[in-house]
C-alpha cells in the first residue's frame, strides 16, 4: 500500500496542478472524472482488461476513451494516455485518493468522521459541523457513520485527532481509573 502511494503521489500532485492552473471549476470537474476513472478500473472485468499485458496502452487509453466518450474533457484523455503509457491505470483509486486530499487541503475543507450508535438529525449534524469549524479554523464535510456498540455519544475522527465522547469509552475510562485507584490503594495498604 505505501509504494502504491508513493507511485501515485506525483501523478496526483501533477493532475491536481494541472487543474489549479485552469482554474473555473477544474478542481472538481477532474475530481469527477477521477471518480469515474477509478471506477472502471475498480470494476473486475475491466481491471483485467485494462491491466492484462497483452493490451497496449493506446488500446487501454482507448477502451476507456470510448466507456467515457461524453464525460471526460481532453485533459482526462491525455491523463489516461499518459497513465496507459506508464502502465499505471492501477493507481486510479490511489490518485484519486491523493488528488481529493490536495484538493480538500486547498479549499480548506476537513473531513470529519463522526461515528455514532443512532442516525444525527440534520439540526444536530449541522451544529456539529459549525462547532467544528470554529475548532479546526477550516470548512468541515461530516461523515457520518453508524456502530451500534457505542450505546450513545459519538467518536469524532478529523485528521490524527480523535475526540471520543461516546458512552462506551467514557465507561472505559471511568473502570480505567477505578482500576488506577484500586492499584494505588492496594500498594498503599500493603507498604
Amino acid at each position: 500500500m505505501a509504494e502504491q502511494a508513493t507511485l501515485a503521489r506525483p501523478y496526483a500532485r501533477a493532475a491536481f496542478q494541472s487543474a489549479l492552473d485552469r482554474g473555473g471549476d477544474a478542481l472538481s470537474g477532474f475530481s469527477y472524472e477521477l471518480a469515474l476513472l477509478t471506477g472502471c478500473v475498480e470494476e473486475p472485468q475491466l481491471r483485467a482488461e485494462l491491466l492484462s499485458p497483452g493490451r497496449g496502452a493506446a488500446q487501454k487509453a482507448e477502451l476507456i476513451g470510448q466507456i467515457f466518450s461524453d464525460e471526460l474533457s481532453p485533459h482526462g484523455r491525455n491523463f489516461v494516455a499518459l497513465l496507459a503509457e506508464q502502465d499505471r491505470l492501477g493507481l486510479l483509486p490511489e490518485i484519486q485518493h491523493q488528488y481529493e486530499q490536495l484538493r480538500a487541503a486547498h479549499e480548506k475543507v476537513l473531513e470529519v468522521e463522526v461515528v455514532t450508535a443512532h442516525e444525527l438529525s440534520a439540526d444536530v449534524e449541522a451544529n456539529l459541523a459549525e462547532r467544528l469549524s470554529r475548532r479546526f479554523g477550516c470548512k468541515v464535510e461530516i461523515k457520518q457513520r453508524l456502530d451500534s456498540t457505542l450505546i450513545g455519544g459519538a467518536v469524532i475522527r478529523a485528521g490524527d485527532t480523535v475526540i471520543d465522547g461516546s458512552v462506551r469509552g467514557r465507561l472505559v475510562r471511568l473502570a480505567e481509573t477505578l482500576g488506577v485507584r484500586r492499584d494505588a490503594a492496594a500498594r498503599s495498604t500493603v507498604a
